[in-house]
């Protein structure tokens, strides 16, 4: 393993976020350097296994403020996403939900994104109107990918970014 990557391993959330957006700015018109590429694509799989990871050590979620469709059999709402950290995110959703649920989110990366970026998980906890949904389950590789899209754009969208 790389020296520079078994550091990345050891980053909190935050971190790896501001590290994502560091390389971002680094993107040049053609893309990134492969050097980048190969740090970009392990700080995304780190970012991946925290949001993935149960929490057990009582971490705070990041803060972050984006728009969402969660949709269950029973119903569609639009909510926003307030945080995103061990064990998933926290999402602020009008209505009534039961832990246990299966949902899907979707959110849209870019104005001119017609579909968005839609991935499944179920509803872990409720207190009040906000939800903790884990999106630890991963049935396919194309799960995982759109997964991954979903948690960097949202990582993106952090609260004073």
């Amino acid at each position: 393993m790389h020296p520079e990557h078994a550091e990345i391993e050891k980053m909190s959330l935050p971190q790896l976020a501001d590290r994502l957006e560091d390389l971002d700015g680094r993107r040049t018109p053609v893309g990134w350097v492969p050097e980048d590429a190969v740090e970009r694509a392990t700080i995304e799989r780190c970012i991946l296994q925290l949001v993935a990871a149960e929490d057990t050590g009582g971490n705070k979620p990041m803060a972050c403020n984006m728009e969402v469709k969660l949709r269950s059999k029973e119903q569609t709402v639009t909510a926003r996403v307030i945080g995103i950290g061990h064990g998933g995110m926290r999402i602020d959703a009008p209505s009534k939900w039961v832990v246990g649920t299966h949902v899907e989110m979707q959110v849209k990366a870019t104005e001119s994104d017609e579909l968005g970026l839609r991935v499944r998980g179920v509803i872990r906890e409720i207190h009040g109107a906000q939800l903790r949904i884990s999106v630890a389950e991963q049935p396919s590789e194309g799960h995982e990918r759109r997964l991954r899209r979903f948690v960097v754009e949202l990582i993106r969208h952090r609260s004073g970014s």
